[in-house]
């Protein structure tokens, strides 16, 4: 996790995760001010603003929508995953906005 917040993080973040092993040393990391988690072994799902639902929301819905595709090679995966993330970032069902808004 260290060399991923290394290259994509800018400045000093606030890191909201569960307690999954890999993320236990990240409130080390230089580029981290803050590391809140919650513990869903311990049945915490939130605690106060602490919570992942929305990272695990995005998630469900990304398998969904790769689910039409039965699979796509590891060379495309990045153009599916940002084409699911505009579609929810703009709340749009309408992938023909999407390409009339990518193309023009």
């Amino acid at each position: 996790m260290h060399e991923i917040t290394t290259e994509y993080v800018k400045d000093k973040a606030i890191i909201f995760t569960d307690e999954y092993t890999i993320y236990h040393d990240l409130i080390e990391h230089e580029k981290v001010k803050e590391h809140h988690t919650v513990n869903h072994s311990n049945r915490e799902y939130a605690n106060g603003e602490n919570h992942v639902n929305s990272d695990e929301n995005r998630h469900s819905l990304l398998r969904r929508f790769m689910r039409i595709f039965r699979g796509v090679s590891k060379k495309n995966l990045q153009g599916y995953i940002l084409l699911e993330q505009y579609r929810i970032n703009f709340k749009t069902d309408s992938y023909d906005e999407i390409l009339k808004t990518i193309l023009l």
